[in-house]
């Protein structure tokens, strides 16, 4: 019987004395050969069993063990076969290691360790026996070593060391990371073998690495997962611009025998699979999940670490998980925001583009991970779009909000790319916003969005149609400006789906019958949209039949669409000529509607005219019905129109009926446009003979035809005054309207329409004046009210309240019934040398009228803020609105601003209105057209359009400045032409804020202009010199680092107001700073040190976050990192230095008690908090070894504050309490003697607040200060020591607020000084630091 089958037999039959017998009969060499024979076969795995069970605790059996099992090991290592059956020995080796003596342990773990260093391929068995070897050896008291006594886990805290200074082979790390997953390691050497294991990962291949990863996830499930998804980001992210080129050149691609770039697509699917290991922790909730979540909180200061396609793609991976859904999209979203917060700063400051390295664009990131993500990663695509929707869900501030609206534009740019590579995916979108359009109040960002799915992906979304018509049964229930928007969502659709545009004739049909006036006028823009949109000749596409229809059908159309859903018989077979005429059948029906609905109804007319030219006849039939019940046949009557039919009474109430004024102007447009193609049809002549009666005769009207005189009351409340006043003004819009209409039909051939034109203008005017004049009491009834005037207070006050309220609404001019078609005529015809359709001779006629100038620029500005107010979604009326106002333009440039000095001598008023509205235009194309804005630069200037920016803004400036140079007082007496300045300026701070921050000329040059402006010139008005100080501080910081300037004009500043402390100085003479403009400049350069020291506190917390990370980042670039660092650090600590100087010196300055100390007080106090920033910064960066703060010029920068700046404060307080005490004083009361006191009261309150506040502030540096010091070793506290106000008093206060009040306070038993500490120590909470001392008292710390 052989060897083996020996000790199989001993084993099975469990005799354990005879095995160990037999064993320890055995010799070593005997067992030795049978594991190097057997030890491949399947079976040696019991008889390996058997042997370890024969080995005793004798020294021999001992020493035979450690041969036979180091034997066992070596074999393994050089022998290739089953993995399993390896595992299998290895384990049952495992067992037995517990009782092997320590020098074999020892010497185990040294052949362990020298199979590491082998690059051959092995079992690699060592990955199982050395955790247990040293888990073992670290439980040892004593172990000796090399000749030195140590304990077990000092041995085990040597060997790992050993372990990590060893040069590992990238195909031993997978192995290595399962070893040490199975080893118990302290926080220190855990975090040293992840580090140790991270800078291997760069040398792995893409297919090593999905393995690799999964371990080190095991390896961190508690800590340091930070270091993992470093490395990876740093390893993925080294490979993404060529993966992603790769991705995007597949897909564009249609070669089918198109070979891809491997190496390209094992990232892209390793990175895959690491994502979803990353998805499996997150599941299970690990902490190293949380570990890192916690780790990229501290990194939202640093956003573009976090915008990175990779750690996108891991954050979404994760929030796919609902426990971590909210607070991972909140982290994106937060980076998102903070990224656009600081484009906008970059644009705005030199020096913050300085400190701020460039980031690559968001939407290219996304578009990354899209991409990366369209073939097999849904769940990221899932995240994406609900992060979309959450993009698409912030709310907007108040008015313009552009960081949000940046946020719904990514977000719709991310559901149109998404739905574009997985169309499956539209259903779910289209219905989460057509839920969000219903549901929710703000919803411009979603309609905008389903517009533009609507516009670009239409057959897609008639996929979802079922989706749409639900969201269109919402309609009903919108609130009507929601509702207008989501028409021009839906009328795409109507264009190529029967179905769509049935259910939304039918639904518009129904709103027509609302109760709410809103839904009616939403159903007629509706109806109206649906007229211009679809064309008769396109109409007949979606027709299916080839039938064509009569204009006088009797059936419904309605009624066969309802029949054929009904049955689903056959489609209709009327034509779509009379699904027009079916429309405007029912919009008769707005003829018998409110005055609102009725103004929607004739505003959208024209278009539809336009449009469909087929149209205008029956238009004009159906207004004619309407139209005669007001028009007078017989010539000789006047007025021509029935006035007295235009309102109705309710009760004591009168309103407008008809809209007199906007039909007769739409019937004039139309009229105009249908004649060019059929002048002989009846109607037109009809409708043409009556609107020029109608010029001829309201020309001859006079205020006796309108039953109005000079002592005609319209103010009263009474129904007759109500009505005569709106007769008034509806009387007035006729003439604008038929004014429209004569400008707008004019043409060569016309006859007097300059004559007939200025002759509506006078009957205008004269309507005007009487009702401007209704406003002004007359001189008997200002007696009446003087001497009524207790009586009317007391007994009718209510009602005098409400009358009040009511005159000043119904006293307001009516709003121009002009538009766009005829403004752009009547501004060539005024403005213009010539014009193609009329003689110089007929137009003379207006263009020396000055007040017809001033009207028509006043109904221009009108109209074009109408404009800036609305919210354009639809691309075709987006595009007529803004060719209008490029024409328009062009000509207040060309034939206005260019040659103001010129046109101010014919009118002033005009050309102070021109100015304004071509700065209301370029706001309007810059915030609603921004991707033209370089297109209409070059069209209104007249230059080249390939030409750049710059170009175009330095025509634009120049003129500017030569408007700002001249002189208002010696151009024109006007009162007029001192609006004139402001406008100029408010416009050269536009010009300034779009010149591109490149270093370029323009921007040298205007910041040089600036200069030589603001020392060589004196500006009139307070207003006008704090706009030019804004557009020079502002262009300053934008194009300049150096905050020299700020530096001259404080000095400055305190040369006009006094000073607190006088110090000798030489400095620049600024003229725009004078006595009349000090304070505006004081307060504006106030605001504009806030803005930088915002900036800087921004910077100093970035600082924070990289410097947190710059050891994660690998070693490679650690250097120029820290260089990098200490730059900015120096950069910040300059900037600083700057500020103290500006502070000191406006602190210095004797400016009264108010907003202006007010406002240095809160500058000192952030300033202060800045400068806390900036030392715990420091605090935590230094070192006693290593004080990073000296090589920053920290120390300088605590010197100025310290030294110079805090004693100026304590002076600026002492002079602030004085002028507190004389504002107080009764003897001054007499001085002024309508003081506010309830004003003045507050005003004392407030800087009692704020001066604690200071005070705080500054010793919360000194602390930290402190700290930095006592840190460092470095004796940075002889700059700031503790000052000579530590528990700060406003002294007197309760005098101060007695005298205020003018009578005594009531008694309390505290002291006057208890009362002042008790209120400080409530202002001091309110400020969030701890409370005051009681007692002015030195204290050492």
């Amino acid at each position: 019987m052989s060897l083996e089958e020996k000790i199989r037999t001993l084993g099975q039959k469990r005799d354990t004395d005879g095995l160990e017998e037999y064993v320890s009969s055995v010799s070593v060499n005997e067992l030795l050969n049978l594991v190097e024979a057997r030890v491949t076969t399947a079976n040696f795995t019991y008889t390996w069993n058997y042997i370890l069970q024969g080995f005793t605790d004798d020294s021999n059996s001992h020493k035979k063990r450690f041969e036979v099992v180091m034997k066992l090991v070596k074999e393994l290592e050089q022998t290739d076969f089953s993995g399993s059956h390896c595992n299998a020995l290895i384990r049952r080796t495992c067992m037995e290691l517990s009782k092997f003596k320590t020098e074999h342990l020892l010497k185990l773990c040294d052949f362990c360790t020298e199979c590491l260093q082998s690059q051959r391929v092995s079992q690699m068995s060592w990955k199982e026996l050395l955790p247990e070897l040293l888990n073992i050896i670290s439980e040892k008291e004593h172990v000796n070593f090399n000749d030195e006594e140590m304990s077990g886990s000092e041995y085990k805290h040597q060997a790992i060391n050993s372990i990590c200074t060893l040069q590992w082979f990238p195909n031993h790390v997978t192995a290595l990371a399962e070893m040490f997953i199975d080893m118990s390691l302290t926080k220190e050497e855990h975090q040293q073998v992840v580090n140790k294991l991270g800078r291997y990962l760069e040398k792995l291949t893409p297919q090593e690495i999905p393995p690799f990863v999964y371990q080190l996830l095991k390896l961190c499930k508690q800590n340091n997962s930070r270091i993992v998804f470093m490395k990876l980001q740093q390893y993925f992210g080294l490979r993404y611009d060529s993966v992603c080129n790769q991705l995007n050149s597949n897909s564009d691609s249609t070669d089918i025998d198109a070979i891809e770039n491997t190496s390209g697509q094992d990232t892209v699917e390793a990175e895959g699979t690491v994502l979803f290991h990353i998805h499996t922790s997150a599941s299970l909730g690990q902490e190293c999940i949380k570990d890192y979540l916690s780790f990229l909180k501290n990194m939202l200061r640093s956003p573009e670490f976090i915008i990175h396609p990779f750690q996108l793609g891991v954050l979404l991976t994760i929030s796919t998980v609902s426990h971590y859904e909210e607070k991972v999209f909140e982290m994106i979203r937060s980076c998102i925001s903070r990224t656009y917060h600081e484009e906008q700063k970059k644009n705005a400051s030199a020096w913050f583009r300085d400190m701020v390295p460039n980031s690559c664009k968001i939407e290219n990131v996304f578009n990354q991970v899209i991409n990366a993500s369209a073939e097999d990663r849904d769940l990221i695509l899932q995240a994406l779009v609900n992060f979309a929707f959450v993009l698409l869900g912030v709310g907007s501030a108040l008015g313009r909000d552009p960081i949000a609206e940046k946020q719904w534009q990514l977000g719709n740019m991310i559901l149109f790319k998404i739905i574009k590579r997985k169309r499956h995916t539209a259903s779910v979108i289209v219905e989460q916003l057509s839920n969000r359009i219903v549901t929710e109040n703000t919803v411009t960002q979603y309609i905008e969005c389903l517009y533009m799915l609507s516009k670009n992906l239409t057959l897609l979304m008639l996929e979802n149609k079922s989706l749409i018509i639900s969201l269109m049964e919402g309609l009903l229930q919108m609130p009507g400006n929601n509702a207008k928007q989501l028409l021009d969502a839906i009328i795409p659709l109507t264009k190529v789906s029967p179905t769509i545009r049935d259910h939304f004739i039918l639904l518009l049909r129904k709103a027509l019958y609302s109760r709410s006036t809103e839904t009616r006028q939403v159903a007629v823009i509706g109806f109206l949209k649906l007229l211009t949109n679809l064309k008769i000749s396109d109409l007949a596409a979606l027709s299916q039949t080839s039938s064509t229809g009569s204009y006088s059908s009797g059936h419904s159309l309605f009624t066969q669409i309802s029949m054929s859903r009904a049955s689903q018989s056959t489609p209709s077979t009327f034509s779509n000529e009379a699904l027009c005429l079916e429309v405007l059948s029912i919009l008769k029906r707005c003829f018998m509607q409110q005055a609102e609905v009725r103004v929607q109804l004739y505003a959208g007319f024209y278009s539809a005219v336009c449009l469909n030219p087929e149209l205008g006849i029956p238009v004009l039939e159906m207004i004619w019905m309407h139209f005669r019940d007001f028009y007078v046949i017989d010539e000789e009557t006047l007025p021509p129109l029935k006035f007295d039919k235009i309102t109705v009474t309710r009760d004591v109430t009168v309103l407008l009926q008809e809209p007199l004024g906007k039909l007769i102007y739409t019937v004039g447009l139309i009229v105009t446009n249908v004649a060019k193609t059929d002048h002989e049809n009846a109607i037109v002549e009809r409708f043409t003979d009556i609107l020029e009666s109608l010029c001829s005769r309201m020309n001859k009207c006079e205020l006796v035809h309108f039953e109005l005189d000079d002592g005609t009351d319209l103010t009263d409340i009474m129904p007759e005054a109500q009505q005569k006043l709106l007769i008034l003004k509806e009387a007035m819009s006729v003439y604008e309207a038929l004014i429209g209409y004569k400008v707008y039909s004019w043409e060569l051939e016309s006859d007097n329409n300059g004559k007939q034109i200025n002759g509506l203008f006078q009957g205008y005017s004269r309507l005007l004046h009487f009702f401007k004049n209704l406003g002004k009491p007359k001189k008997a009834d200002k007696r009446k009210k003087d001497a009524n005037k207790t009586t009317q207070q007391t007994a009718n006050n209510t009602t005098i309240r409400k009358d009040g309220q009511k005159s000043s609404k119904s006293l307001k001019v009516p709003q121009t019934v002009l538009d766009f078609q005829v403004m752009t005529k009547i501004m060539n015809l005024l403005h213009e040398p010539m014009v193609s359709w009329t003689t110089i001779a007929q137009s003379n006629v207006l263009k020396t009228k000055r007040e017809i100038h001033q009207h028509m620029m006043q109904a221009t500005i009108n109209i074009v803020t109408a404009v800036k107010n609305k919210k354009i979604i639809e691309v075709q009326t987006a595009k007529m609105t803004y060719g209008h106002i490029c024409d328009i333009a062009v000509i207040l440039y060309e034939r206005i601003i260019k040659r103001l000095v010129e046109f101010i001598d014919f009118d002033c008023t005009t050309a102070v209105l021109a100015v304004e509205c071509f700065l209301l235009i370029l706001n309007i194309v810059n915030n609603n057209f921004k991707s033209n804005f370089q297109a209409f630069l070059s069209k209104v200037g007249g230059k080249d359009a390939s030409e750049n920016l710059v170009s175009h803004l330095t025509e634009f400036v120049k003129t500017y400045e030569k408007l700002l140079d001249m002189d208002e007082e010696e151009v024109s007496e006007d009162p007029e032409i001192k609006k004139m300045s402001l406008i100029v300026i408010n416009t050269l701070s536009f010009l300034a804020h779009q010149i591109p921050t490149n270093n370029n000329a323009l921007a040298i040059q205007t910041t040089e202009w600036l200069n030589n402006f603001a020392v060589n010139n004196n500006v009139n008005s307070r207003q006008s010199a704090q706009g030019f100080i804004n557009l020079l501080l502002d262009s300053h910081i934008k194009f300049k680092v150096s905050l020299t300037l700020f530096e001259h004009i404080s000095i400055r500043v305190g040369d006009v107001t006094g000073v607190i402390d006088d110090e000798e100085h030489t400095v620049e003479e600024f003229k725009v700073i004078n006595e009349l403009t000090v304070n505006n400049v004081f307060l504006s350069l106030c605001n504009v040190i806030k803005s930088v020291l915002e900036d800087t506190e921004w910077i100093i917390a970035r600082l924070k976050a990289e410097y947190s990370m710059i050891n994660y980042l690998g070693e490679e670039s650690l250097e120029r990192r820290k260089e990098n660092l200490k730059n900015r650090e120096r950069g910040v600590c300059c900037q600083l230095c700057f500020i103290v100087t500006i502070l000191t010196n406006l602190s210095n300055c004797t400016v009264p008690t108010g907003s202006l100390s007010e406002a240095t007080l809160k500058n000192l106090s952030l300033l202060y908090c800045t400068l806390s920033a900036l030392a715990k910064y420091f605090i935590l960066r230094s070192s006693k070894i290593n004080p990073v703060f000296q090589a920053a010029r920290f120390e300088r920068l605590v010197k100025l504050a310290g030294k110079q700046l805090a004693p100026v404060v304590y002076k600026l307080i002492t002079y602030i309490e004085e002028s507190q005490k004389r504002s107080t004083d009764p003897s001054q009361k007499n001085k002024k003697k309508n003081i506010d006191t309830s004003t003045l009261k507050s005003r004392v309150l407030k800087e009692t607040r704020l001066i604690p506040k200071v005070i705080y502030e500054l010793e919360q540096f000194s602390k930290f200060v402190m700290q930095l010091s006592k840190k460092t070793k470095v004796d940075l506290s002889k700059f700031v020591g503790q000052g000579t106000v530590r528990d700060f008093r406003i002294m007197h206060l309760k005098e101060v607020l007695e005298k205020v009040d003018g009578a005594p306070t009531q008694p309390t038993q505290e002291s006057d000084t208890s009362l002042v500490e008790n209120e400080e120590d409530e202002e001091i909470q309110d400020c969030s630091p701890p409370p005051a001392k009681r007692r002015n008292v030195e204290i050492d710390e």
